[in-house]
This record gives C-alpha cells, sequence and structure tokens, in this order.
C-alpha cells in the first residue's frame, strides 16, 4: 500500500484530471457569475451618479442660502479700467456717489472696454447693481453714452472664471442683477453694446455696487 503523501504536499499537488470514456464529449465548464457582483454594480453606479449631482445640490444649497440671507456691500480695495477720459477715471464708478461718472478715453460704442474690481478678500458674490449713464437724473442720462450688454467675468479664489452677459434696460437708476459666485475676488465688467453712442459720445457708468452674502 502506498502511504498518504503529508498535507503540505498536498497543497502543491494537482490532481489528475479525469478522462472521458470513449465516445463522451468532456463536459464544458460554465461561468458562474458571483453572487456579490450585482450589489457591487449597483453601489458603484449610485456613488458615480451621487457624485456627478453634488455640484448640482451643493448650488442648490448655496441658492437658498442665497434667498434666506441678508447682504451688504462689499467695497472694491482696487478698480482699474481698460482706459478711462480725463476727469472720469476708473474710481468714479465705485465712489458710492452716483453723479460722477468713470467712462472710456475714445468716443464712440465702446465695445471691449472694461472695468475691473478687486475685493480684500474671498466673498459669497450675490448681487451686481449697476447705474448706468453719466447720472440717475433724465435730463442728464441721455446726455453721454450707456452700456446695453455688458459681460461680467467673476474670478474665484481658485482662478476658476464665471461669465455671465447682462442686458442693461436704457433708463435711469438703479438696475440689480443677480450673479451668484462663491469666493470671488475679481469682477470685470466689459461693455459689449451700448445705447446713445456716436462720434462725440461715450459709454458712461455712474456707479457699480457689489452685494455678498453675510
Amino acid at each position: 500500500m502506498v502511504p498518504k503523501p503529508p498535507w503540505w504536499k498536498r497543497l502543491f499537488t494537482r490532481r489528475p484530471k479525469e478522462k472521458p470514456n470513449a465516445g463522451d464529449r468532456p463536459e464544458r465548464r460554465q461561468w458562474r457569475r458571483p453572487g456579490c457582483l450585482v450589489p457591487l454594480i449597483v453601489i458603484a453606479v449610485v456613488l458615480g451618479v451621487g457624485y456627478a449631482l453634488r455640484s448640482h445640490a451643493e448650488g442648490a444649497l448655496e441658492s437658498v442660502r442665497d434667498r434666506t440671507s441678508k447682504t451688504e456691500q462689499v467695497h472694491a480695495v482696487k478698480v482699474t479700467a481698460s482706459s478711462a477720459q480725463e476727469g472720469h477715471p476708473a474710481s468714479l464708478a465705485v465712489d458710492g456717489t452716483t453723479d460722477r461718472y468713470w467712462a472710456p478715453a475714445e468716443p464712440g460704442a465702446g465695445e471691449g472696454e472694461f472695468l475691473e474690481a478687486v475685493f480684500a478678500e474671498p466673498v459669497r458674490l450675490v448681487d451686481l447693481v449697476l447705474y448706468p449713464g453719466v447720472a440717475p437724473v433724465a435730463e442728464r442720462f441721455l446726455t453721454q453714452g450707456r452700456p446695453r450688454e455688458v459681460l461680467v467675468a467673476v474670478t474665484a479664489e481658485d482662478g476658476e472664471v464665471t461669465t455671465k452677459t447682462l442686458r442693461v434696460a436704457d433708463e435711469p437708476g438703479k438696475q440689480t442683477f443677480h450673479v451668484p459666485v462663491s469666493d470671488a475676488v475679481r469682477v470685470r465688467l466689459t461693455v459689449r453694446s451700448a445705447y446713445g453712442t456716436g462720434p462725440a459720445k461715450r459709454v458712461a457708468l455712474a456707479e457699480a455696487e457689489f452685494f455678498k452674502r453675510r
């Protein structure tokens, strides 16, 4: 009688395959799906969808907070412009008054001219308020050009830029636009088109105000 090999040798010894009898067709091995595969697929799909919807959920939450929270004005620590008419520098667009204004150096439609404001620290920007023209007084309002389309580009602390095109009504006074951006550090307002332009008129902006969430 042949002695049985020790257990540790049996671990590394392959059993010989049984040969089929003459005339028998060998059975094919069928792949069996692991019982845990379906739950794993479901979990992976759920996680993928949740990750994709995360940004939308965060955006919806911020929108709710914007509507339910109070706002306060945030003042720029630095303001620059692409150009400025003598006596009408960029600073006059953020000086807290509406009877003085910024205007580009050259007359005309002012397309591409911009005003840029920088904040001291990142803020949750909510609203932008514009006073188009040279003043909110009707008699003075029509004496110079007024912005019609303004491209707003808000730069966040991480460098991401959010853009929105605003259509400004050709009427004097305060106009409010909702521009929600988190961690905003810089806002650029670029003139895309204007009302009341002419060879002797410049596009004017009396005031730009920025409001953050408290």
